[in-house]
């Protein structure tokens, strides 16, 4: 689309770690904006501005935004950590599979590997609730 700018959908991920930081007022535009995906000209509506108001607040927005993450990193690590985890459980998974394909596979294998995954689990869901 012509003259439309592209929305970088990586905000409404910084929007979920830092949004509370932000003004009320920049923290629903840019709900608005990112997560529910509204244009300029709904959003000047809702809040009785002009689509420029709308679009500083924005920029400004992006901007807090942009500089929480370069000081504290939170969304970065957080991606991290969750590509991490989920190679750990792919790298489980084909022990598995290779101790099963065995003529004789290793009981304890069977064993060690459903407590890696117990505990993968335990950490993806720590990350979530720790993450956002």
């Amino acid at each position: 689309m012509a003259g439309k700018p592209q929305k970088n959908l990586a905000y409404s991920v910084l929007l979920d770690f830092y949004g509370p930081v932000l003004t009320e007022k920049q923290r629903l535009i840019l709900t608005e904006y990112y997560d529910e995906d509204l244009s300029l000209a709904e959003i000047a509506e809702n809040f009785g501005i002009t689509r420029q108001g709308v679009r500083d607040a924005i920029k400004h927005g992006e901007a807090a935004l942009d500089e929480l993450e370069a000081k504290l990193g939170n969304a970065r690590h957080h991606t991290a950590t969750q590509q991490d985890l989920t190679r750990l459980r792919q790298l489980v998974m084909e022990i598995r599979c290779c101790n099963s394909g065995l003529f004789n596979p290793v009981p304890q294998i069977r064993t060690d590997t459903d407590e890696m995954l117990r505990i993968l689990d335990r950490l993806d869901t720590q990350e979530d609730t720790d993450g956002l």
